[in-house]
């Protein structure tokens, strides 16, 4: 159908977040198709099924640009953690990769669970405000700061920031 070109980009720019971001909108077209009782609904939702099943094998050890990316941490920025005045910020366009990365990123970079921080657009206004600020003090132990785009519109992050990634390769369909 008309949409279906659409969702296919959509998945497409999902799945090139992260694994939860394709599962995230697969799980969103399998509920709405649910309600189309047609073949053609029915022959997708089983491909998206299968899809999603593959999708699920793809542990973080698996993961490869997750890999790279705590590589890159580790190896080529050296953050440990320990350092009060080392802050890193990661970006991510989608919110399932966001809470991926906060899953994963604190026992794989050995850092404890206050030294690790999330910021997007549906926080309360009052919790992205205690993050921004807490990010910026020098006694904080806050040493990376998981960010949606919310986090570079008009925040200033960069006080005690030295590294910045941009996890999601921004993109556009112009």
């Amino acid at each position: 159908k008309g949409g279906g070109q659409l969702f296919k980009t959509t998945l497409e720019k999902a799945l090139l977040s992260s694994p939860a971001a394709c599962l995230a909108n697969i799980r969103n077209r399998i509920n709405r198709l649910e309600k189309d009782e047609s073949n053609e609904a029915l022959k997708d939702i089983e491909q998206l099924e299968n899809f999603a099943n593959v999708l699920e094998g793809v542990t973080p050890e698996k993961f490869s640009k997750y890999r790279r990316l705590v590589s890159v941490i580790q190896d080529e920025f050296g953050c440990t953690g320990k350092n009060k005045d080392e802050r890193l910020v990661i970006f991510t366009e989608r919110i399932e990769t966001l809470r991926f990365l906060h899953e994963h990123l604190p026992d794989d970079l050995k850092l404890k669970a206050d030294q690790v921080e999330i910021l997007y657009g549906s926080m309360s206004d009052v919790d992205q405000q205690r993050v921004v600020e807490d990010f910026g003090k020098e006694e904080a132990k806050i040493r990376l700061l998981i960010a949606s785009d919310v986090a570079s519109e008009g925040i200033n992050l960069h006080y005690l920031c030295h590294h910045l990634i941009h996890f999601d390769i921004p993109w556009s369909l112009m």
